[in-house]
């Protein structure tokens, strides 16, 4: 039977074997596995003969210590040793663990040489490279960082054969410092700490972070060598001091000086200040990016404090707002965006938000302060105004947020939930304040004219609803909501309704609102803002109603008795109430105006069916505001022509002469002087199309020398037209009425007030009575204190009040 396995004749792979002290020799048989280890050996079964050499004497633990002691210096300096690295550990490892009475001087001498020889190595480099120093060699940093590392290296050898020394001895206990350790502490205070050598590689370090930054480039060549220099100052415990400080230092030295230079700049007008406050953003992750990736992240965190804090906190005041007024005038969302985030980073919201009222209001009053601006007053106002709003919503939309974040308020634990709903309420605060400057700014800028706005505002609107939705009815309603927005800025709201009533009359009675229904929708939205005041409105509506009804009965009644009504024609009339409309003058001085006959029987069969249906009340007409639609033929064309009254009485006149001059129409009609030149520059000198009279000499201004002739060559393209009169929607004359009835409203309001107050108070002090009307009339108009006293004077002449004859500061309501 063969053997399992081919073994050799002879062998070492038992070399390490170590047989008992009488063993000399040991033999191996195969034993029958059948039989057992007491069978006899079967044909066929190999036998092997082992020869195991005779284990040798120990060496003396002094020859093994001294081999030890022998090789340290060799390690150090990189030399080869006399025997292994194996052979040095496996010495080391035996006299740490074999028994003897040699252990403190082991350790000791061991330890001491080593000491001793980590020292001289240490001082030889010292002395090496302060001589590359001192002759200026270049690449002190690499040089350096190299020198380190060969060193590391071989401490790292040397460490690794004493490994069981360092094992057994090094400990807490005993206060003995490992071989790394003891290094370490060396080459700190002997290299690191060295003077020249330390001053050497700061100085260095802090040109490489000058030099990246005056390039504005990464230097790649050189930051692995940073970052070595870095681990090696936190090896050695010196990173804060030697490293940190200093980069600190001149961070905050570079940019106090680069950003005042470059403030100077923006105040000279020869830099933008958006592109310093995109300099400021780019440099903090610029320093950022250099700081993490060759210093540390606390580092990286202090650095972007010091660029916030020198480039930023300290010049805030004198850049933000120029920044800002950059923005808007340009109105440039980007910027916006960037400096909103420059504001939070260098803790300087405050600055913005004060900015951002600053600017509107200065914006405003620059823009109200000429007169020659007032037509565009309104639509640049709102102009300046959606921009407005849109920047702040889009700096604080849900798309501008983090999306990260999103998932972080997810996957947090309860206190970063804490930070992050901490973060959105810090946001909301904000988004608060800046849309409360804004606010506040259009209100000071608007109040920083009288009444002007208020008008303007209110002729604007008229505009708009004469015009009605251009795209659609939600743009359109929050057009509206703009307008309403504006009159909440404004002081002067009595003048706004004062305006807004008249204009809205005109509307309604000629027919020029693009919609009743916005109309409704248009008092609703006033009411719910500004008070029950718009009220007025609502009255008007509700008199157009009763009058298209009243018209209805009207014309049933004509039917009813075609003979009696034969003469009335196709008349409509529009009866109001009153103290519920502005108030329409008569037609007074300069007017003596007198309706033809056909239009004057029309009248009459009115008023006189009125009289019965209503026995108590009086018609008083307002011709002013009247229409009438002509049938006119010219050759063979038949033209149906939407004119005013007074351009409709002018223009029968024609049927009876071909050529009048002015002062003979002016007889005819009665209409004063002019209203009659406005009626006839409509006729004879409007838009292409509607000039149904010609007139002598030709010219853009009617005199009272000029001759009008029908014009019988006259052809337009529509058959039906309309012929406007040659005035503004509002005259300047209406205006200016409009306002002095507004001041003697105001004088009532304040009278009224006054006595009100003093009835409930009985008796009460001047200065007491004036802040209580203040505080009373101020939403609607904003009182003058002085005009509060004439009032007062006022109601005390025409006693109402009296002064305390021991107090004269001190008035008493008289009954």
């Amino acid at each position: 039977m063969s053997s399992l396995i081919a073994l050799p004749s002879r062998t070492d792979a038992f070399s390490a074997y170590q047989p008992s002290k009488n063993a000399h020799t040991d033999f191996i048989s195969a034993v029958d596995l059948g039989r057992g280890a007491g069978g006899s050996s079967k044909e066929g079964v190999k036998k092997i003969r082992l020869s195991v050499p005779i284990r040798a004497t120990p060496t003396p633990t002094n020859e093994l210590l001294q081999s030890l002691l022998n090789a340290i210096p060799s390690l150090l300096s990189g030399k080869p040793t006399e025997r292994s690295y194996h052979t040095l550990s496996h010495t080391c490892h035996q006299l740490v663990l074999q028994p003897h009475t040699l252990g403190p001087t082991i350790y000791g001498r061991i330890y001491g040489r080593i000491k001793d020889e980590l020292e001289e190595s240490a001082n030889g480099l010292v002395r090496e490279w302060r001589g590359s120093i001192m002759s200026r060699q270049e690449g002190w940093l690499a040089r350096f960082v190299n020198g380190w590392k060969v060193w590391e290296k071989r401490v790292n050898l040397l460490s690794a054969i004493f490994v069981y020394l360092d094992r057994v001895y090094s400990n807490p206990s005993t206060g003995i410092a490992s071989i790394k350790d003891l290094s370490i502490l060396t080459f700190r205070k002997l290299i690191w700490e060295n003077e020249i050598i330390a001053e050497k590689t700061r100085s260095d370090l802090l040109a490489w972070a000058s030099s990246e930054r005056a390039s504005e480039k990464v230097l790649d060549e050189q930051r692995p060598t940073i970052v070595s220099i870095t681990d090696l100052s936190k090896l050695l415990d010196t990173f804060t001091e030697s490293i940190a400080k200093p980069y600190i230092e001149l961070t905050t030295e570079h940019y106090s000086s680069t950003a005042e230079t470059h403030v100077s700049e923006v105040e000279n007008d020869t830099m933008q200040p958006g592109k310093f406050v995109e300099w400021v953003l780019a440099k903090v992750i610029e320093e950022r990016e250099r700081a993490e990736s060759t210093l540390s992240k606390d580092v990286a965190d202090q650095v972007v404090k010091v660029v916030r804090k020198s480039a930023g906190e300290d010049l805030a005041p004198r850049v933000i707002r120029r920044a800002l007024d950059e923005a808007m005038d340009l109105q440039n969302t980007e910027y916006l965006s960037k400096l909103y985030t420059f504001s939070t980073d260098v803790n300087s919201f405050g600055v913005l938000s004060q900015a951002l009222e600053d600017h509107l209001e200065a914006r405003l009053k620059t823009l109200l302060s000429d007169p020659a601006n007032d037509p565009k007053m309104i639509d640049a106002t709102l102009k300046m105004k959606r921009f407005t709003d849109g920047a702040i919503s889009s700096l604080f939309s849900s798309a501008a947020e983090n999306p990260a974040q999103k998932q972080t308020d997810q996957e947090e634990d309860k206190t970063a939930a804490k930070e992050i709903s901490e973060k959105k309420r810090l946001r909301r605060n904000r988004q608060f304040e800046l849309e409360e400057s804004s606010r506040v700014g259009f209100k000071k800028g608007l109040g920083s004219r009288q009444n002007a706005p208020a008008e303007w505002i209110a002729k604007h609107l008229d505009l708009a609803m004469r015009r009605g939705p251009s795209l659609s009815d939600s743009g359109f309603n929050a057009h509206l909501d703009e307008i309403i927005a504006l009159i909440g800025f404004t002081k002067d709201k009595d003048v706004f309704k004062a305006f807004y009533s008249t204009q809205l009359a005109k509307r309604l009675l000629l027919g020029r609102s693009a919609s009743d229904d916005m109309e409704r929708n248009m008092i609703a939205k006033l009411q719910k803002e500004m008070g029950e005041e718009f009220t007025s409105g609502d009255i008007m509506m509700k008199d157009l109603t009763l009058s298209e009804t009243l018209v209805k009965s009207y014309q049933s009644a004509q039917a009813k008795e075609p003979e009696t009504y034969k003469d009335a024609g196709n008349f409509t009339a529009n009866v109001l109430t009153e103290s519920a409309w502005p108030a329409y003058p008569l037609l007074k001085d300069g007017w003596n105006f007198t309706l033809p006959p056909n239009l004057q029987s029309s009248v009459d069969l009115f008023t006189s069916w009125y009289s019965t249906q209503h026995k108590n009340r009086q018609l008083s007409w307002r011709f002013q505001l009247s229409t009438v639609t002509l049938t006119s033929r010219v050759g063979k064309d038949k033209y149906e022509i939407g004119v005013s009254l007074f351009q409709a009485v002018v223009l029968l006149l024609f049927n009876e002469e071909d050529t009048l001059d002015f002062k003979s129409i002016q007889s005819r009609t009665g209409i004063e002087t002019q209203e009659l030149i406005r009626t006839l520059q409509s006729l004879a000198l409007g838009r292409k199309g509607t000039r149904v009279l010609l007139k002598k000499p030709p010219g853009k201004e009617v005199n009272p020398t000029d001759i009008f002739a029908w014009n019988k060559g006259f052809t337009s393209e529509r058959i039906k037209f309309k012929i406007n009169g040659i005035q503004q929607d509002m005259s300047a004359e209406e205006s200016r009425k409009t306002n002095e009835q507004i001041h003697i409203d105001r004088v009532s309001v304040l009278e009224a007030t006054i006595v009100r107050i003093m009835k409930g108070k009985k008796k009460l002090s001047l200065q007491s009575l004036i802040d209580n009307v203040v505080s009373d009339v101020v939403k609607r108009f904003p009182p003058d204190v002085k005009e509060i006293k004439k009032r007062v004077e006022s109601l005390i002449e025409r006693e109402f009040l009296m002064r305390d004859e021991e107090e004269r500061g001190v008035l008493h309501y008289l009954a």
